[in-house]
């Protein structure tokens, strides 16, 4: 989704049966009001300054990973 976003775009709106419409790659420029915690990066394009962060938290995810199972490895290469 970052690094190919009108692909990605594309493809999730294929999958959905909905046609795509330019204004889904210019989000942040919708005015209507945004009720959720994220409602700061709407407003914005997407970034990629963030791809890694996730990162240093990998000492604490174990719990998670073994939770997740066969899921998360389904998910890497699903």
């Amino acid at each position: 989704m970052v690094s190919d976003t009108e692909s990605e775009v594309r493809r999730l709106l294929y999958y959905l049966g909905l046609p795509f419409e330019e204004s889904c790659l210019e989000f942040w420029q919708n005015e209507r009001a945004v009720r959720t915690a994220s409602s700061e990066q709407v407003r914005r394009p997407i970034f990629t300054e963030g791809i890694d962060h996730w990162r240093h938290f990998e000492p604490w995810l174990q719990p998670l990973k073994e939770a997740l199972g066969p899921t998360l490895e389904n998910y890497r290469t699903g």
